[in-house]
């Protein structure tokens, strides 16, 4: 279990939630945390940038709970008996959690050829081609998987229907000169978001009335639109882009077939995309400001105007995620470290139970 953590308000109007860290790897930058949608289990990635080595951990959000994932052991889940796998390779990252009542999750991992393939719940191969294959996202119904895949050359969008796992993917998207990524679903695993990227710039197209339908362009902006994020009660997106300022990143939110709304300006680009509250009223976000070394917020989606910081005790705060956990909203971050900490040389992974957002 993890310790009782205190909320509530501190000076100057900022929130507290004392953070406890859970991981560190030695050697390596941590990044990517994700949440099981019950709040059970975390995942997160360990980067070692000189070795060119991405681990995958999972476990319980406590110290010495977690274990590294390979794509080398069987698979214990029901749903891939059967399945070949792989040695693998020096990478395994991206790791996307199936929905409560799977126990399960999807992640990409390099091969022998240098490649990569998909797959589920530590080790059995998914869907295997050739070129590579990632960027997996799980439906909230449970029935498909959609990834990004350049086995016909380009980065297109397939799907797997995990009810008849053993055919081949169906074709999504087949966009002229650009690579689809950053796929993910709508609550009610109807429609997709995902971002065209191409050498004029990235912006977000969206697929309607899933599995068969046709994609059609949600913006139409210079520079890059990313990472896109479904609001878990409703048909908003949230996303990142840069078009105002090549130099920063600012937080949208829009609604297909309206004009997209920016709530902040200067955020760091999450490596999920932008991590909505469970209820979909506010988005948690680190703020891009070194001089108060990224602070973690909180903007209220119908009022921007209405924001909150979440004094965490950690600096150079990074990727992070969301989560509702035993009746409490939860954050997990990476950050160099706790203000009472003096060893911040690698990012580390902090878990906080959040106090109530106004």
């Amino acid at each position: 279990m993890l310790p009782l953590l205190l909320t509530g308000w501190i000076a100057g109007g900022a929130l507290a939630a004392p953070a406890v860290r859970v991981a560190s790897v030695e050697g390596a930058n941590l990044q990517r945390p994700a949440w099981s949608p019950d709040g059970s289990k975390l995942s997160f990635e360990a980067n070692f940038h000189e070795q060119k080595r991405i681990e995958l951990w999972v476990g319980e959000p406590r110290p010495d709970a977690f274990q590294q994932i390979t794509a080398s052991s069987r698979a214990t889940s029901s749903i891939t008996d059967g399945f070949p796998t792989a040695r693998g390779g020096l990478v395994a990252h991206e790791l996307a959690w199936a929905p409560k009542g799977i126990d399960a999750y999807v992640f990409a991992a390099s091969n022998d050829r240098f490649d990569y393939d998909l797959y589920i719940s530590e080790g059995a191969k998914l869907a295997s081609g050739p070129g590579a294959d990632g960027g997996a996202r799980w439906s909230p119904n449970g029935q498909y998987i959609a990834f990004t895949s350049a086995r016909t050359g380009e980065g297109d969008l397939y799907l797997i229907d995990t009810k008849q796992i053993e055919k081949p993917p169906q074709r999504l998207t087949s966009l002229d000169d650009s690579s689809e990524l950053y796929v993910d679903w709508s609550p009610d695993s109807a429609n997709l978001v995902f971002v065209a990227h191409s050498n004029k710039g990235d912006n977000l197209w969206v697929l309607l009335g899933l599995p068969s339908t046709q994609p059609s362009r949600l913006t139409t902006w210079p520079g890059n639109q990313i990472r896109p994020t479904f609001s878990p009660v409703a048909q908003r997106i949230a996303f990142y882009a840069n078009h105002d300022d090549p130099e920063r990143f600012d937080l949208y939110v829009v609604e297909v077939g309206a004009a997209p709304r920016m709530l902040v300006r200067g955020v760091y680009p999450d490596a999920h995309g932008p991590s909505w509250t469970p209820d979909g009223k506010h988005i948690v976000y680190v703020s891009q400001d070194d001089q108060k070394f990224n602070p973690v917020r909180a903007v209220k989606v119908d009022d921007p105007a209405r924001t909150a910081t979440i004094d965490l005790g950690t600096v150079g705060n990074g990727d992070l995620s969301v989560v509702q956990r035993n009746g409490a909203i939860w954050a997990a971050v990476v950050a160099s470290g706790r203000v009472d900490e003096t060893r911040r040389d690698f990012k580390r992974l902090y878990v906080a139970e959040l106090p109530a957002l106004p």
